[in-house]
Parts: structure tokens; sequence; C-alpha cells
């Protein structure tokens, strides 16, 4: 329903239609074309600056109106061309937009004076952005270039790339030019140089892609033309027999141009189509709700049927104000049919049969004020509200380039040198050497604690974990009716233990193999908590290599080079991880076999000692049992022996896998470049690839954006030079 398309218009069928508005937000009142015009060209966006002029000019005299249009017009093709929709720079211009077979494909031929592809069906495949400059004194010429702005993917390709196509002095070989011009968009795997000689059959039996996002752009110099540039969008169809996918990417690839705020809306509609069913409007409404910039144009006036009277009304309120719910209103256009194409005439003769078709029918001929109809009228109106919102919005353009540019300067900026590779060999051989100074500072705590810290902390976990495995020796008999704990070792059991180990003992003796058997039992729980200690302390130290490496002090700005050392880390990691579990697990085979041994007697007899104390409240020795000596025995070495064995696992990590690490790293890193030819060093060099595509981009936007503001200054100083012609 037209209330979603054109700010809600209900139109009955034989009564003059009336404006509805929706409640929230309320779109501006219609503006009658007479209350309209006589103050001029109305805001695009309902700014007073902008208005619609209130008569077709006769003529655009050479003035200074018209050096300024063309300064202007010239600005916005070049911002454009230049890459400025990339920027998010809003450049104004003109999109025509239509249903398929609406009559947009005339429209553009009558505003240009050039012929465009003509086909069944969708005749315009690619957008084509014109720009036509009035060129008073000099012949007439037309430049087309190919603009590929988008890559396979549909994204950006920064920079975008032009090809220049052809360039031309006759208006007639322009169809047959945007033909080949649009096949070489539509193939975008082959040379466009290839399509310059082809005949009309020949692309008929290309194979190509159906649409694209790239443009064909053309550049019109024309002494009887009006200075005018617009975007010509492919025909919105409703359906597609073969590919039902490319609906959708017709209405998005419309919608993705029109979005833009300063980007003038023109709508075409053939005049015998009901006004509520068109997908045209629809699209323009979703981005241009209030009707602000969107602007209709009514083509095939001649195929209304006189007796249609309700259509015939409908149209007349339209074009005249009051029905209008568009700002900027619609105009009525007669473009000619084919036979009359065939014919070859001028544009003044063709200009002069559409005004007479204005002046003899009805309802055109009793309308009061003739500027809504015929082409002139449309083109010099359009070019006039561009060419003031194209003044308008240079200030902004300008402060935005800036902006961008100072940013993409700063990030730039921020980035780090480009290397210099005519010496690889010290270079790399002085950040090795870097590198490794600060990862032997890191870990032997002269630069950073941090990470000693973290190792002792992991320290004092292992600690914990030996300590928690001590034995829970009960002295007391057991009581059969209550379960022995986990860990717990009764006297019973070390009687039961004594007794399991007895052979042709002498009264009184106990074999030491009990002693041995009871105190096994736990140390066999060291080896866990031991290597899951030193995978911890590997994962850690391996996690403070991998950061300097990427470090950009250090390898972080040379992938490869990163790539490079990490191997050599990988390599000595292998060989000292697995000396240093080997170490490791003779340490604890050391204490998990025999002897049980130990030369710190004094700390050994004081453990003994204080645990028997403590069983028998400090009685004479020769009331101690068997059982209670036995596991004096237990408690005391493990006493001596836990905190021994938790002191050799610590020492060997240090010293076995991070000293010896350490310093065997710094050798073979210095080895493996000195080994290493010029070649192979220099590759080595070569800047990380993300860091170098971040450059390259920056580079790249730097380079356009400063095209985009020269050409701004530039313009600044030849309208300067027009104005103070003028004033002489």
């Amino acid at each position: 329903m037209i209330n979603s398309v054109l700010t809600s218009i209900s139109l009955p069928k034989r009564t003059m239609p009336t404006v509805h508005r929706p409640p929230s937000p309320s779109p501006p009142s219609p503006i009658s074309s007479r209350q309209r015009r006589p103050d001029g060209i109305n805001g695009v966006n309902g700014d007073d600056g902008q208005h619609l002029p209130s008569k077709r000019d006769n003529h655009l005299v050479e003035s200074e109106y018209s050096r300024k249009a063309k300064l202007l017009i010239a600005l916005a093709n070049d911002l454009t061309r230049l890459g400025g929709a990339q920027f998010d720079l809003d450049i104004p211009c003109l999109a025509f937009i239509g249903n398929q077979s609406a009559g947009k494909s005339s429209v553009v031929e009558a505003a240009t004076g050039i012929g465009v592809p003509r086909e069944s069906g969708t005749c315009t495949r690619c957008p084509m952005q014109c720009t036509m400059i009035r060129s008073s004194g000099q012949a007439w010429s037309c430049r087309i270039t190919l603009q590929f702005s988008y890559d396979s993917k549909g994204q950006d390709r920064v920079p975008p790339v032009a090809k220049f196509f052809c360039e031309l002095s006759n208006p007639k070989d322009v169809e047959i030019w945007l033909k080949r011009a649009q096949a070489a968009i539509l193939s975008p795997d082959a040379d466009p140089d290839d399509f310059r000689d082809l005949t009309v059959d020949d692309l008929k039996a290309l194979k190509t892609l159906p649409f694209s996002l790239n443009t064909i752009e053309l550049l019109v110099r024309d002494p009887e033309g009006t200075d005018l540039c617009f975007v010509d969008l492919p025909g919105i169809i409703q359906h597609h027999t073969k590919d039902a996918t490319l609906v959708p990417f017709i209405k998005n690839l419309v919608e993705r141009h029109i979005k833009r705020k300063n980007t003038i809306i023109v709508v075409t509609i053939p005049m015998t189509d009901d006004i509520e069913n068109q997908e045209a409007f629809r699209i323009a409404h979703r981005v241009d709700r209030k009707g602000l910039r969107t602007i209709g144009v009514g083509t095939k006036p001649d195929l209304l049927n006189p007796g249609s009277l309700s259509a015939l009304d409908l149209w007349r309120g339209i074009l005249e104000g009051p029905s209008s719910n568009l700002k900027h209103g619609y105009y009525c256009v007669k473009m000619p049919d084919d036979r009359t194409r065939k014919l070859g005439l001028s544009r003044v003769e063709l200009a002069k049969q559409e005004e007479e078709f204005f002046a003899s029918r009805d309802p055109w001929k009793s309308i009061d004020d003739k500027s809504r109809l015929g082409m002139k009228n449309f083109v010099d109106n359009m070019s006039k509200l561009l060419i003031t919102l194209i003044e308008k919005n240079i200030p902004t353009i300008k402060r935005t380039v800036i902006q961008l540019l100072d940013k993409n300067l700063q990030e730039f900026e921020q980035l780090p040198p480009k290397p210099k590779v005519e010496s690889p060999l010290p270079w790399i051989t002085i950040r090795i050497i870097r590198f490794c100074k600060v990862l032997q500072g890191t870990i032997h705590g002269t630069i950073n604690k941090d990470f000693i810290h973290q190792s002792q902390a992991r320290y004092e976990t292992f600690k914990a974990e030996i300590t928690r495995t001590t034995p829970q020796l009960v002295a007391q008999h057991h009581n059969p009716a209550v379960n022995v704990l986990v860990g717990q070792i009764t006297v019973d059991t070390v009687r039961d233990v004594i007794k399991s180990h007895m052979t042709w003992e002498l009264p009184g003796y106990v074999h030491f193999d009990a002693t041995k058997d009871l105190i096994l039992r736990h140390v066999q729980h060291w080896k866990k908590p031991m290597i899951d200690c030193f995978e911890a302390i590997c994962k850690a130290t391996l996690a403070l290599m991998t950061g300097l490496i990427k470090d950009e002090e250090h390898f972080g700005r040379f992938g490869e080079l990163q790539g490079f050392v990490r191997g050599i880390v990988e390599e000595q990691r292998l060989r000292f991880q697995t000396e240093t579990s080997t170490m490791l697990n003779k340490i604890f085979d050391l204490e998990n076999s025999t002897p049980i041994y130990t030369a710190n007697s004094a700390a050994y007899t004081s453990a003994r000692t204080s645990w028997l104390n403590t069983v028998y409240q400090n009685q004479n020795p020769q009331f101690h049992s068997d059982a209670h000596k036995v596991m004096a025995d237990v408690h005391a070495y493990f006493q001596v022996a836990h905190m021994r064995f938790i002191d050799y696992v610590i020492l060997s990590l240090e010293g076995e896998w991070h000293q010896k690490l350490v310093a065997s790293l710094e050798e073979r890193l210095i080895e493996a470049v000195s080994l290493a030819p010029k070649e192979r060093l220099i590759y080595l060099l070569s800047e990380d690839k993300l860091i170098a595509a971040k450059r390259e981009d920056l580079t790249q936007k730097v380079d356009q954006l400063t095209k985009i503001k020269e050409r701004l200054i530039e313009y600044e100083k030849e309208a300067s030079l027009t104005y103070n012609d003028d004033d002489e």
C-alpha cells in the first residue's frame, strides 16, 4: 500500500486523492507547486537554503552561475572518482531508479543526449555514473571509464581501480561502447581491452555475470548540455526465472546507492501504472520516509487513454501540488517512442515535439504552471537543486576529509618503522641478544619479579601437595569397630607389617624391610605432584618466551622471524624438558627405592625423639614398643626426606630447566642466524603480514584522502579566481 511508500496517500477511484499522514513522526505538510515555485528551490531535507525554480530558464547563460556550476559538477565527479564513497563522504548526486520498463532509460537518454543500451528485459545491469558538463565553445566528447570499487565478494576495493575504456567524439557511438563497457564490468576476470572491438552479435554471445556492483563512469562535455551528475541504477525486478537471488540483489544495490542523505532520488513511473504498487517508491520510502529528497517523474503520458478521467485527474492533482506527498513533487516527461528514435531527430526537434504534446493534450495544456512538464524543465531544475546541494556540503566534506586524513596519518605514524635489510645479520643478532637478556632478567628476577613470584607460588603449591602425603600415624590400639581413615597408619598395621617381614631374627630385633615398606608406601605419592609442578613451570616459561617473541621490541613485527625463533625455542624446549624430566625422575627414584638414607642425623634424631616423647610422655625408652619405634623411624625419615625432595625438585627446575635453557637458547639462536644465508635473513625480516597489510591499507587511504583534499583546495582556488574575475 502507498501508506508504506509515499507518506501515505489514499487513492479513491473517481475523486481527487487526499493526503494521509502517519501519526509519528509527522512529515511536513504538502506544499503545492504554486506555494513552492515562486520562492525558488526548497531544501532537499527541508532546508530553506535550497529551492526549486519557479519557472524554467530559457537557457543557462555563460555567467557566474554557469561557471560555478561547471566547477561544482566537476568537483563532485572527481570526489566520486577518487573513492569518496568509501570514506562515507556524502557527495550529492542524483540517483535514477524505477521498476523494470518504467521508461528510466528514455529519461537518461533525454537528460544526456546519448543512446543507452536497450534490450528486452533489464538493459542496465550495473550502475552508470554520468557527469554532464556544459562545455561552451568546445566540441562534444564523452570519456568512458570502468570503476572497479568492489571485489568479487562485494567488499570495498581500496583503493578503487579505474580503467580508462574509451574517448568518443560522436554521440551516436556511445550506445555500442556502453554495451562493451557493461560486458567488461560483468566479466571481472577478463581484460577490459578484449571488449573494445566486439560487435553487437559478439556481445550477445558472451556469458557474463547477470549484474555487478561496479560502475561505468561517463564524463560528457556537451556545448548544448546542462551541468548535472547522476547515477543510473538497474531496473527493479519482481521475479527472475533463472535466479531468484537476483531480485534482492538488485534491490540491495539500489538501496545502497540511495541511502545517503545527500542523494536525490528520482523515481520514474509509467503514468499508466498504479502508483500504489511501485516497488521503486517502496525502496525510496525506506530511506526517505518523509519524502524530503525523493522526486517522482511520470513517463509515457501519451499512453494514458483520454477516457481515463480518474487517472488523468490523479496525475494533474499530483503535478499541481495538492496531492503530492513529496517535498519536491513530481514531473511529467514525454519521451520519443522507438519509431521516433529511429528517425534520428536532433535534441531541439525532440524537445519541440514534447512541447507540442503538452500544449495540445488535456489535461496538460490546461495546467497553469508548465514548469512541471517536459524534460528541459526537469533537467534544468535538477541541475540547480544539485549544484546548490553540492555547494552547501563542501565545508562538511572538507572537514570530514581533514579529520579522516589526520586519523589515518596518526595510525600510520604509530606503526613501527619499516626495517632496513641491507645488513640483516647484525640487526637480527642485536634483537636476539636483547630478547635473551630480557628473558634471563625475568627468570633471574633482575628485570621483572612477577615471573619469579608466579614460580614461587607454584612451588608453594607443590610443597603443600608433598606435605599432605605425610603419614598419619595412630599410636593407640585400633578399635575394630571404627574404620581406618585413608592415609592413616595404626599401630596394629605396623605390627602386621613387622610380622610380615619377620624371618630368623633374634628376639627384640625388627627387620628393616618393615620400616622401608611403610616409608615407600607414602613416597610413591610424590611423583604426580612433581610432574604437575614441572608441567606448570614449563607452561609458564613457554608463555613468557612466547610473549617476549611477540613483543615488537624483539621479533613481533616480523612473522617469519617469529616463526624462525619459535622453531629454535621449540627445539631447545624439547631438549631441556627431556633432560629435566630425566633428572626429576632420577630424584624421585632415589627417594622411592633403597637405600633409605639421610646424613642429616641431627634432624632425623630430633624428629624421632620428639614423636616418641609425645607418645610416651617422656617415659624411659626401655618401655617403647617395637611398633612405636618403627612408627617413629617412619615419621622422622619422612620429615627429613620430603623436605629434601622438595628442595631437589625446585633446584632442578631452576637449574636444569630455567638456567640451562636460557643460557643455551642465546647461543643456539646466534649460531642459527650466523649459518643462514643473507637471502634467508632478508626473508626473515619480511614484515608481519598483518602489519604489512595495515601499512598498505593506511598508505592507500592516506594517498586517496590527500588527493581528495588537494582536489577540494584546487576547487577553492578555481572558485576564488572565478569570483575575482567577475568582480573585475
